[in-house]
């Protein structure tokens, strides 16, 4: 088992993997769960040096941080390692993952809770061969400003690759005296279906109109 979860990850080092980092943020904890996978159609056989290679790698990706649980996961599409980790807000700026991917990384936990951090994602360095990293940021409280790219809802997400990675700054605020409700959109009609609509209800009251004449 321990040969084949290295041999997954050799792949990864020799043709390149995707990384999503999840962040919910919630009353009293945050919740980190970082996902690097591959696609499960590519493993392969390795040879004992790449493996003693990715086996040096991963160690020390990993250093420091022994307090995230590590599990393999895998689907009939991906296949990879899971570390999860709940945090109190008092441990957050200081012991997240996510703040060695930065030299400036502020966190702050007041009424508005706040994430900073410079502009270069440093973590192509500790994830060499990740093809795109995809940060997700939820919360319990309403989120009210971000520079993330996509915004669905009450998740935003950020997309680095080896192309913006430069300039990819976090910047984010949430408003905790502000739950976030989640609101169904509201349907939206067809200029066809107002039309049929509209000549419904206009057949409906002239037929009214013609009874209400003839009982008379």
């Amino acid at each position: 088992m321990k040969k084949t979860i290295l041999l997954i990850f050799i792949i990864f080092l020799l043709t390149g993997c995707n990384s999503k980092y999840n962040i919910h943020i919630d009353e009293n904890k945050i919740y980190d769960n970082i996902e690097i996978y591959e696609d499960s159609g590519i493993i392969k056989n390795a040879n004992k040096k790449q493996t003693d290679e990715f086996n040096d790698y991963l160690l020390d990706w990993e250093r420091g941080y022994d307090f995230y649980k590590r599990e393999l996961y895998a689907t009939d599409k991906i296949t990879g390692y899971r570390y999860t980790y709940d945090f109190t807000f008092e441990e957050y700026d200081a012991m997240t993952q996510l703040r060695k991917c930065y030299e400036t990384f502020e966190f702050k936990n007041n009424n508005i809770i706040s994430l900073n951090t410079s502009e270069e994602f440093l973590c192509g360095d500790y994830y060499p061969n990740v093809g795109q990293v995809e940060i997700n940021i939820t919360s319990k409280y309403e989120i009210i400003e971000s520079n993330a790219d996509k915004k669905s809802n009450n998740k935003h997400t950020w997309i680095i690759n080896k192309k913006n990675y430069k300039n990819k700054p976090i910047v984010l605020k949430i408003d905790k005296g502000s739950e976030h409700i989640d609101i169904k959109p509201s349907q939206k009609f067809t200029t066809k279906q107002i039309i049929i609509t509209t000549i419904f209800i206009i057949l409906v009251i002239t037929l009214i109109s013609r009874r209400k004449r003839r009982n008379k």
